[in-house]
């Protein structure tokens, strides 16, 4: 769905994730990458509203490649889901330098490794973030399916919609780090 995510995310333990991962692997095949997070703030606006993230721009590296994104995180949505752009960059310094330039600065860096799989119109990833632990995030492919079909698929493993978090990365690394 082009501009428009729609997801759940867990907070998953290694059994769940291994379960899980172990019957994906059985009608879909993993892409492993290593993703280098770089999220901004501009000194000129707020992107959170009490503590929760509204918007998000960053920078991820990934296999040689740089993508830049803006987010905007629709919360009074039921479901929850984010206007999403995403443009391909040739330079990740260059685009940094760019928006220091216009008054933004860098928030934090996360470095994760994503194992990723596409079964059943979901896109299935698997982030073990470093420094944090894992995340399952499950997004909708197909536009015929709802975060119902979701918890659905992942009741069997003992997850249930009490299970989801819509906090983001950002917000939970801050909490950690304030720890």
């Amino acid at each position: 769905m082009k501009n428009k995510e729609i997801e759940l995310k867990f907070i998953i333990d290694e059994n769940i994730k291994k379960e899980i991962i172990f019957d994906l692997n059985k009608v879909s095949t993993a892409k492993t990458s290593r993703m280098i997070d770089t999220y901004y703030v501009p000194y000129f606006r707020e992107f959170e509203i009490n503590g929760e993230t509204m918007e998000c721009v960053r920078i991820r590296e990934e296999n040689g490649k740089s993508v830049f994104t803006y987010k905007k995180i629709h919360r009074e949505s039921d479901p929850v889901y984010c206007d999403e752009f995403e443009t391909e960059v040739l330079s990740a310094e260059q685009t940094e330098k760019i928006l220091f330039a216009i008054g933004f600065e860098i928030q934090m860096k996360i470095d994760k490794t994503r194992d990723s799989y596409s079964a059943f119109g979901f896109e299935f990833d698997f982030d073990s973030v470093e420094g944090f632990g894992e995340f399952l995030e499950v997004e909708l492919k197909d536009e015929k399916s709802s975060t119902d079909d979701i918890i659905e698929f992942v009741k069997s493993y003992g997850l249930s919609r009490k299970n989801v978090t819509y906090d983001g990365i950002q917000k939970l690394m801050k909490q950690k780090m304030s720890k």
